[in-house]
């Protein structure tokens, strides 16, 4: 009886100093072999922070005494502490890699980091250089372009000074030109981020500097010459800015012409040069080379043969205005590449060969196109069309999307291939009325800094920008990168914007033209997409409509070039500014070849 307590006390013994020792076993185990965790305070594991400001990134760990910590930023070593802090100078992504190192393991964590641009309050001043001229009496008001004044985190400060004194503060600046002189000016703009300064000068003038000379036959073609056939006549306008002319002399090779108007109508009757000299009120002039060539209409025909083909061969220039799809990668189609006009304008012929969309920016935009014959004045149908992607809005039947595109027409007068001669303008539904205005001109400066919207002047004194719309877009500037100049300026025929808003909806439409123009559901729309996106939709379009610039009917037997270019200077709200967009050119004489 002894002997079996003992035993059986023995193992129960044993049994439970093994338990201990098994419990105890595992208690070290469990501290020993569990790894780390690293909790991090961002749930998507991306931190933003603005470029020169100073960002840290403390994780919680558990199960991490003893630790060792090692911090990497695109694969280099960059810490050894619990927390990491660092400051990047330039903008763009990072990826950090957080490992943890213990006895009972490792854990690690990628993190990545979006260092973004400070919202530095840059201005933009709707002028180049730094002068401004104004006529005394004027009342002068200005309002910038300033960058990041709509975030909401920052407050931007503006300040004016006026001769190096405290003008007045807020964003738009208020002067009368009471007295002539120079007035030295300075804005300086200022939130958490950093600051901005502009100077400039107001010249107060009792009379206005001023500008007479003859437009230059396109942007990227600054030669004034023009030419003509003998026998046709060729007229003549010329740009007037800053004088309200009171009487015209015309003179040819010193010879005068009895022409006292602001439109000379020339007609030289044998081959040659002739020198045409406008002098605006007794005193200023400018001269300009009409060249009469040694050649008939007949003999530049370049008639269609039997391998030509209806759709345009050659961009001779592309020169949009700045708008929302310059420079757009994402949705425009671009390759971030065209920085020259050469590359830019082999990019916009590869679109059109595919059938895809060349956008023209805002007013003035244009492209100028050819093909390898020339296209008949057939006088029975249109003669030839042009694709875009208007359309109506399906439940109203109208409305939609219409942006005009003004149609030019052009003759190889000189024979050499290039569309440097006299442009005619296609008579639409809007000629002659009192809002359609021709020789309407809008000035676009580029911005100081990416992101920003794009200020315009016009020949009216209005002003205005092409809104920079974040929601939609991500290239930095809508300013095509071809453009050198820190400014430049567009002239063609303005229609009066069709561009409307439902108040009950907030929806937007640019309401249709009856006739005569491009990416507009007209009457002499050919075909068109009721999808709803607008792609297939063509125009017809008939030579004999071409007229001078006053007016009158010019009648051409056939056509080397076209151009069309952005036809109103209007902006649809959230939409963005109101751009003609173009697919493809086509000789209806030859389709399907």
């Amino acid at each position: 009886m002894t002997k079996t307590l003992f035993s059986w006390l023995s193992i129960l013994s044993a049994i439970l100093v093994g338990g201990m020792l098994i419990s105890c076993n595992k208690d070290d185990i469990i501290t020993k072999d569990t790894p780390p965790r690293i909790i991090l305070d961002s749930e998507t594991a991306v931190y933003e922070v603005k470029a020169g400001k100073e960002l840290t990134i403390a994780p919680k760990y558990e199960n991490a005494d003893n630790a060792t910590f090692v911090w990497k930023v695109d694969d280099e070593v960059k810490g050894s502490g619990s927390a990491f802090t660092a400051v990047w100078s330039e903008p763009g992504t990072y990826y950090v890699n957080i490992t943890v190192i213990t006895d009972g393991g490792r854990a690690s964590e990628d993190i990545r980091v979006e260092v973004i641009e400070p919202g530095i309050p840059y201005i933009s001043l709707p002028f180049t250089g730094n002068e401004v001229f104004l006529k005394t009496g004027t009342y002068y008001m200005l309002t910038p372009e300033i960058a990041n004044i709509g975030s909401e985190e920052l407050h931007t400060e503006v300040v004016w000074t006026l001769n190096g004194k405290p003008y007045s503060t807020g964003f738009t600046f208020h002067f009368i030109a009471e007295a002539a002189g120079d007035y030295a000016v300075s804005v300086k703009s200022t939130n958490e981020d950093g600051a901005d300064e502009r100077q400039f000068t107001i010249h107060v003038l009792d009379n206005l500097p001023f500008t007479l000379e003859f437009p230059s036959c396109s942007y990227f073609n600054p030669s004034t010459r023009r030419f003509t056939f003998p026998g046709r006549t060729i007229m003549l306008r010329p740009i007037l800015t800053g004088l309200d002319a009171n009487s015209y002399e015309w003179t040819v090779n010193g010879d005068a012409t009895g022409c006292d108007t602001e439109i000379f109508a020339f007609t030289p009757d044998a081959p040659g040069e002739y020198v045409v000299n406008l002098t605006v009120d007794g005193s200023v002039s400018a001269s300009v080379i009409v060249e009469c060539v040694n050649a008939t209409e007949e003999s530049r025909w370049r008639r269609a043969g039997g391998a030509s083909k209806a759709k345009c061969n050659k961009v001779f220039e592309w020169v949009p205005a700045p708008g929302q799809f310059i420079g757009e990668t994402q949705t425009g189609g671009m390759t971030g590449n065209e920085t020259t006009h050469e590359s830019a304008i082999l990019w916009a012929e590869q679109r059109l060969g595919k059938a895809q969309y060349v956008s023209l920016g805002s007013f003035g935009g244009y492209i100028i196109v050819g093909f390898d014959h020339s296209i008949e004045n057939t006088e029975t149908g249109y003669d030839f069309s042009i694709q875009a992607n208007a359309y109506f809005n399906l439940a109203t039947g109208n409305g939609g999307s219409n942006e005009p595109g003004i149609v030019y027409v052009s003759q190889d007068v000189n024979g050499n291939g290039l569309p440097d001669d006299e442009w005619y303008e296609l008579r639409g539904s809007e000629t002659g009325k009192t809002e359609t205005l021709q020789n309407y001109a809008v000035t676009y400066y580029r911005p100081s800094a990416p992101k920003m919207s794009v200020q315009w002047t016009d020949c009216l004194g209005q002003s205005g920008a092409i809104d920079y719309l974040a929601a939609f877009h991500r290239q930095d500037y809508y300013y095509p990168a071809w453009i050198t100049e820190d400014s430049y300026t567009l002239r063609g025929t303005r229609l009066k914007a069709r561009t409307t808003q439902n108040s009950e909806t907030g929806m937007w439409d640019n309401n249709c033209f009856d006739w005569g123009y491009a990416d507009n559901m007209g009457s002499d729309v050919l075909s068109s997409n009721d999808s709803g996106g607008g792609e297939g939709q063509r125009n017809g379009f008939l030579i004999k409509n071409a007229m001078y610039c006053n007016g009158e009917h010019i009648n051409l037997k056939y056509i080397d070039f076209i151009k069309v270019q952005t036809g109103v200077n209007s902006k649809a709200g959230w939409l963005g500014e109101v751009s003609t967009e173009v697919f493809g050119f086509e000789d209806l004489k030859l389709v399907g070849k």
